[in-house]
Formats: structure tokens, C-alpha cells, sequence
């Protein structure tokens, strides 16, 4: 082998590598975010159970992640109008001293209200 091939082997597995783990934490920040609005949905309606959208959150994040974003925690809170759901997590490492990176993503919606055709809430 040349000397060029041994040192442009390692540069390129490296860049290789980089670019994997770049692609993985885009991959667990996407899982983690539709968790996030999958719990808003759950969230929404107005008799639901505002709290129980971080339940529902944690629950599609560890059935989607499939071992790309691990120790999920999901958090929801609501005020008058609005739910929002917090989903963080640990991104897939596969460089051997890098840790796991962290991921968190937040989605919020409006709660929903039904009105009467007035307009007023009922």
C-alpha cells in the first residue's frame, strides 16, 4: 500500500462515521418530536386528560425509537388554551468515547373548545 492510502483510509472512515452519527441524532431529534405531537394530539380535545400527554409521548417514543433514542422522559403541561409536550432522550452513539448525545424536542397546540354557532362556549 502507499503512504496516501494509509492516511487517506482513516480519514475517510472518520468522515464516514461523523456523518453516520450526524444522521442518527437527526433521526432520534425526529422521533423525539413526533412524540412530542403525538402526545399534543392526545392532549387536545377538551375532556382529555392534559397530564396523560407525556404518558402517551413516552409510550410512541420507546415503541418508534427502536434503540435510536433511549432513556425517554416525557413531560406535559397545559394552561387555559394551550398543552405542551416535552420529550428528551439520548441520541444512538457509535463513536466509541463520544457519549450519547441529547435530544429534545417540544410541541404545543391550543386546547380544543367547542362553541355553540354563536360563538360563545358553551
Amino acid at each position: 500500500m502507499s503512504v496516501e492510502t494509509v492516511l487517506a483510509v482513516p480519514v475517510l472512515m472518520m468522515t464516514v462515521l461523523a456523518c453516520t452519527q450526524v444522521c442518527l441524532l437527526f433521526l432520534a431529534r425526529s422521533i423525539a418530536l413526533a412524540a412530542a405531537q403525538e402526545g399534543v394530539r392526545a392532549a387536545r380535545p377538551e375532556h382529555a386528560s392534559h397530564a396523560g400527554g407525556g404518558t402517551v409521548a413516552r409510550s410512541y417514543a420507546v415503541q418508534t425509537a427502536g434503540g435510536f433514542l433511549h432513556s425517554v422522559t416525557a413531560t406535559s403541561r397545559a394552561d387555559k388554551t394551550t398543552v405542551r409536550v416535552r420529550v428528551t432522550g439520548q441520541a444512538l452513539s457509535l463513536v466509541p468515547l463520544l457519549p450519547s448525545l441529547p435530544v429534545h424536542a417540544e410541541a404545543a397546540g391550543a386546547i380544543e373548545k367547542f362553541t355553540t354557532p354563536s360563538g360563545r362556549p358553551r
